[in-house]
């Protein structure tokens, strides 16, 4: 399957490439050190989107094509009071660079003061080292390419200056405590996976999303893709997430950009069960894959 990127390139994306389910970064398990095998997350694993803004233009990421806004301090209060007593571990990311908000250290210090494990994934352009190590236990970095021509190219700025983020959180946090992150989009990512195990870091690809509320915006010609779904969704059935995007409003996973077709999660469980697709659903890689 081809798909095209801004400046008309085209992207090769195999067949067994969009095929391939994404490793799961949302779980337990993940997080805390376990193995990847799926299991309840208990209690969810609660993401919060506190900005829609960054600093990169990554072509295929759903925010660079949304309202840019930070979500405002009585808002994130407003949510954190939505979770129960039990500590999460809350991650502050969404379809923005977390570390671009103007209050994002004192939203770290209030999940902390409530006995919640805070989490994010960063491109590390911006991300103070030193805090970092303070106050996460883990930390997700994201690194595509490690070559600076293709990461400019893609919408990923001063590769070399990420790279020496990379090097410090190392040097300060030790390896075992940074996920390197890489969205697999048809570059060659043996380089990464050579430079992350040099690392001795862990390291989480996650194909391209193909769903139709993500490849809208990197597909310079529109493509009619038929899907076959399941219908079941382990978002759904688990639970394993609580999602709030940048206007506080909930959702059962991170995977729904177009809120609009979005209404509870027992309705997009109850029409899975019947054989109907959700509209927020279709193309997810979650319970679909192409024909």
């Amino acid at each position: 399957m081809n798909e095209r990127i801004s400046g008309g390139k085209e992207l090769h994306m195999p067949t067994s490439l969009a095929n391939t389910k994404p490793v799961d970064v949302h779980g337990d398990s993940i997080l805390r050190g376990g193995t990847s095998k799926l299991r309840r997350a208990n209690p969810p694993f609660v993401q919060i989107e506190i900005t829609t803004k960054c600093n990169f233009k990554c072509f295929y990421c759903a925010g660079r094509h949304m309202k840019q806004e930070n979500m405002p301090w009585e808002r994130f209060v407003k949510v954190l009071e939505k979770l129960d007593a039990l500590p999460h571990t809350v991650s502050l990311q969404g379809e923005g660079e977390p570390t671009a908000h103007p209050e994002f250290w004192p939203m770290v210090d209030r999940l902390i003061a409530l006995g919640h494990q805070p989490y994010i994934i960063t491109n590390a352009s911006l991300i103070d080292v030193r805090q970092a190590a303070l106050k996460f236990q883990s930390i997700g970095v994201s690194v595509d390419t490690l070559d600076e021509t293709e990461a400019h190219r893609i919408g990923r700025y001063k590769l070399h200056n990420v790279l020496r983020r990379v090097h410090e959180l190392i040097a300060a946090m030790g390896a075992s405590r940074i996920i390197v992150h890489t969205v697999s989009y048809g570059q060659d990512i043996e380089p990464v996976k050579r430079f992350v195990r040099s690392l001795g870091a862990k390291h989480l690809i996650q194909p391209i999303q193909t769903k139709p509320d993500y490849a809208k915006n990197y597909a310079n010609e529109a493509t009619v893709t038929f899907w076959r779904h399941k219908n079941h969704c382990r978002y759904l059935e688990l639970p394993l997430m609580r999602y709030f995007d940048v206007t506080g409003r909930e959702s059962p996973c991170c995977y729904i950009k177009d809120m609009s077709v979005f209404d509870t999660a027992e309705r997009l469980k109850t029409e899975l069960a019947s054989g109907k697709v959700p509209n927020a659903c279709v193309g997810c890689r979650e319970i679909a894959s192409p024909l």
